[in-house]
């Protein structure tokens, strides 16, 4: 019984020994100005220093541990690095450090009591948070992207006299998936290991499978625009580089305006001379005609169906009367359509003296050759209209406008096999109006000359 006794008195000394030294060791720790025993940040000890020095320690640290860091990235087999520096690295030291000093320091004593005996007995670490600057983050990563991007390359068909028609293949291109890339650096900046860049694969827009069937060169056509303004040739490579690369469908129909879009400065369009009501004039779009033009041709020399053109209201100059194709937006297109059993394919070439257009198809869908004949069915002289004026003396005369003359052309496509021609049908009749010739007789006498100059003279 004694033997009992002694035990639990030992056991209660021990114990109140115990609980009196947890108190008084709490006791000389709690509302000190400084950090509890046991608190690290980020795994460096901050116990016993105040903010400041615990904010300089951590930072000393850091930049010793972080000295010439990088981050190690792998691009399918081949290595790059950039540094933590260029990638704007920083740390929100202050933000851990009031963490730190504000552990056990609550307005609940219990809490404070088993915060610090935690701390002391079992340690405390706090997260350090690390981030990188957003914009220096993009800058460094784009050096990155860049040496990862490979642009799709789209198949393509040529014709050239000497070569002939060749196929060029399409190929996949990749670019990185910046996203994922910086959730991988932020997740690994103490880990320093090596980062394998994420690719996404992008893919052409016309693959080999498209040129299916493609075999040949169906008709080709080109005009003269060397003499241009430099505005004009601006807005005929800009037209034109719109059906370049075209694939058409069989059976599919293109608006040639739908393609173009609309013409205004904001698309590119620059101001260059347009007829307008039969009259030239300086508009937004000056050209565009000529690549119209030089684009219709060619889809007649391939025979395709025309469903919508339009002759200019007067004479052009780059190409014969009758085989002109006018374009305006709302009211005058120029509509055509795949009418064979394959894809059409278009290119177009600006090259600042000759537009020219190519239209590759099967040459099995056109084993014939298609002549363009535009014929004069009947011409019309321009009428004289007198204008009177007293600004111009009685007995003189000036010509405002000079006229021009109206045509009307009847055009036929022939279409011959093997030097035989099979047969001859009318594809269009054009109508240019003539244009008045504009003269004007003056009227003033000499009489009210003098009087005018008396008049100044007063």
């Amino acid at each position: 019984m004694n033997k009992v006794k002694t035990r639990i008195l030992i056991f209660v000394l021990i114990f109140g020994l115990v609980v009196g030294s947890v108190f008084l060791f709490y006791s000389s720790q709690k509302h000190k100005n400084f950090i509890y025993k046991g608190i690290k940040i980020s795994g460096i000890d901050v116990s016993r220093l105040n903010k400041k020095d615990a904010g300089q320690k951590v930072l000393n640290t850091k930049l010793d541990q972080l000295k010439d860091a990088k981050f190690d990235f792998d691009i399918q087999g081949e290595e790059y690095s950039i540094s933590y520096n260029d990638m704007g690295y920083q740390l929100d030291i202050d933000k851990a450090v009031d963490k730190a000093f504000s552990y056990g320091k609550s307005d609940s004593e219990i809490k404070n009591f088993f915060e610090i005996i935690r701390a002391a007995c079992f340690g405390k670490n706090i997260v350090l948070d690390e981030d990188f600057e957003e914009h220096k983050l993009d800058e460094a990563l784009n050096k990155l992207i860049l040496k990862a991007y490979i642009e799709p390359r789209d198949a393509r068909v040529e014709y050239t006299a000497k070569n002939g028609f060749k196929l060029y293949s399409s190929a996949n291109g990749q670019y990185v998936d910046s996203k994922k890339l910086k959730e991988f650096i932020k997740n690994n900046i103490d880990k320093k290991e090596l980062i394998e860049v994420p690719i996404i694969v992008s893919y052409p827009k016309i693959d080999d499978s498209q040129f299916d069937g493609i075999d040949s060169l169906l008709g080709e056509f080109s005009t003269d625009y060397s003499k241009s303004v430099a505005n004009r040739k601006d807005n005929i490579a800009l037209a034109s580089s719109k059906f370049n690369d075209l694939l058409i469908k069989p059976g599919e129909e293109i608006s040639f305006n739908n393609t173009v879009g609309d013409i205004s400065a904001k698309n590119g369009f620059k101001t260059a001379a347009v007829i307008v009501n039969g009259e030239f004039d300086q508009g937004l779009g000056g050209g565009v005609c000529q690549v119209s033009t030089t684009l219709y041709n060619s889809l007649i020399l391939a025979d395709l169906e025309i469903s919508e053109r339009h002759n200019h209201s007067r004479p052009i100059s780059y190409v014969d009367l009758g085989t002109d194709a006018a374009v305006a937006e709302g009211y005058k297109d120029l509509k055509f359509k795949n009418n064979t059993n394959h894809n059409i394919y278009l290119k177009a070439e600006a090259d600042g003296t000759n537009l020219k257009f190519q239209v590759f198809g099967n040459k099995s869908d056109r084993d014939y050759e298609v002549k363009i004949i535009p014929k004069l069915v009947n011409s019309v002289g321009a009428k004289t209209v007198t204008k009177y004026s007293n600004k111009i003396k009685e007995g003189q005369s000036k010509v405002e406008k000079s006229g021009s003359k109206g045509y009307v052309y009847t055009t036929y496509k022939e279409i011959s096999k093997n030097g035989e021609v099979l047969k001859t049908e009318q594809i269009s009749t054009s109508n240019y109006i003539a244009q008045d010739r504009v003269v004007i007789i003056g009227t003033a006498s000499t009489n009210d000359n003098d009087k005018k100059n008396d008049k100044n003279n007063d």
